[in-house]
């Protein structure tokens, strides 16, 4: 009896041994595995997708109830085929479920493009109110939807800025009334805040507010006022002196003193990170502001705008410096800043809000933190 049990305690040893190494096995195994799919996708990534705010790239992996799952999605449609390429190498014999999307999301059907409906709307980094703005859109801009969660899309802009939008903000279309909307919108709001009367009167009920950039449909019908069509078919009346008619690409002829004429009657907007209209707006949405009020779309951020027009080197008294130029500022070459150039050392930018400050050391609106951090200038105009 002694002998039995010995034998069954060596025998039950032996056996917690084996599981273990197949415990120890599988996890090293499974370790490996996730490795080299986090490796092959991260030189995916560097090698297709070049700015992440641009672009959807979102591979995982995860081992469910013995079954290795590849989940997430992109916008690449390379990035897209090279990670198919890549899970077909890693596993080879090994079973796994692909649900890796290649965005937009087939279930969207044709609807699968809105007309923001509202002044101005945020694009956050999750899909929730309490998640960070990454961006704003504003009204008549075409939005290309990706996915939907909730309440929420994953939006793309018209400049490829990737965000999510609550889908109040937005009348959600297919292609044909999108394409319809491009082809009638004809007028832009040209003040920076505004309001849409039911009637043409300003003491009529409001419809909604409006701001600098925001496209519409309008018709004149008196020589004060014009009846307007929104995105979703409400109607109103603005004043006509607020709307400037939106010009096409061949007629696009921006000059220096509109560019600084748009920047100087923002001045005094506060600061708002990830703010994009009149109401409040950062860095680069400042600038993009202003040059999309004078026909010419800026990428979005600081960075990408930097890699836009020439490069201009200061002379000696920077007498060679136009107003309407970029002026960029940073540290160890990466951009974090960019204001607008009103002539030599001086520029107008948001900082805290829309201000004017210099680069010249003996004016009072010298800006020593600016001076140390500047990096270069390109001319776009």
């Amino acid at each position: 009896m002694i002998r039995r049990k010995k034998l069954m305690k060596k025998i039950f040893s032996f056996l917690f041994y084996l599981f273990l190494l197949f415990l120890v096995s599988d996890c090293s195994d499974k370790k490996k595995i996730i490795s080299d799919f986090d490796r092959r996708v991260s030189e995916i990534s560097k090698q297709y997708i070049t700015d992440k705010s641009l672009s959807v790239f979102s591979p995982s992996l995860k081992k469910i109830d013995n079954q290795w799952v590849i989940e997430g999605a992109t916008t690449n449609a390379i990035a897209f085929t090279k990670l198919m390429e890549m899970s077909d190498s890693l596993f080879r014999s090994k079973k796994f479920t692909n649900n890796f999307m290649m965005l937009p999301d087939p279930t969207l059907g044709n609807n699968n493009y809105a007309i923001v409906n509202v002044s101005v709307t945020p694009l956050r980094e999750k899909p929730s109110h309490s998640s960070q703005m990454v961006d704003q859109t504003t009204m008549g801009n075409i939005i290309r939807l990706l996915r939907y969660k909730t309440g929420w899309y994953l939006s793309q802009t018209h400049y490829n800025y990737v965000g999510w939008i609550n889908e109040t903000g937005l009348f959600i279309c297919d292609s044909v009334l999108k394409n319809n909307w491009v082809k009638n919108a004809n007028y832009t709001i040209n003040t920076l805040q505004t309001t849409i009367f039911s009637l043409p009167n300003n003491t009529s009920q409001p419809i909604t507010d409006a701001v600098l950039n925001n496209i519409l449909i309008g018709n004149i019908k008196n020589k004060d006022w014009v009846s307007i069509l929104l995105p979703d078919g409400r109607s109103g009346y603005v004043t006509k002196n607020i709307l400037k008619p939106i010009i096409s690409r061949s007629e696009k002829l921006a000059v220096p003193d509109s560019i600084l004429r748009d920047a100087y009657r923002m001045t005094g907007v506060p600061y708002l990170w990830g703010g994009n209209s009149s109401k409040g707006n950062d860095c680069s949405g400042f600038t993009q502001i202003v040059f999309k009020s004078n026909g010419i779309q800026l990428p979005r951020d600081a960075r990408q705008q930097a890699l836009e027009g020439i490069d201009i080197t200061p002379d000696k008294n920077w007498k060679n410096i136009r107003p309407g130029d970029l002026l960029f500022f940073g540290e160890n070459n990466r951009v974090t800043h960019v204001g607008i150039s009103t002539g030599g050392k001086e520029f107008i930018h948001q900082g805290g809000m829309v201000k004017e400050n210099s680069l010249d050391k003996n004016l009072v609106n010298f800006a020593p933190k600016r001076l140390e951090t500047f990096l270069f200038i390109k001319r776009i105009i």
